[in-house]
């Protein structure tokens, strides 16, 4: 599996574990601030879930500049890249 989709998956899990929503209904266009279930302290469960699964850690100020769910899978996708080495 690539370490994109893994991401995607990873992250359609924890949001639909925390927040019951199910992951065929996450869409990538989705606001995040506009997710039923999510509010700010869910939000931060779910952030802290996908750390921790995905062992990256994301900087609580580009939290802020986070629009949406693609937007959030986005940056995760790239801390995972840059800590995993390019495969030869």
């Amino acid at each position: 599996m690539r370490n994109e989709d893994m991401v995607l998956e990873t992250i359609q899990r924890v949001v639909s574990e925390v927040a019951k929503i199910p992951a065929s209904e996450l869409r990538l266009d989705s606001p995040v601030t506009g997710l039923v279930n999510v509010d700010s302290i869910v939000l931060m469960e779910i952030v802290a879930r996908v750390e921790f699964a995905l062992d990256i850690e994301i900087d609580e100020e580009l939290l802020f500049s986070i629009d949406t769910v693609g937007d959030f899978v986005a940056e995760c996708q790239r801390l995972v890249a840059d800590r995993v080495p390019a495969e030869r």
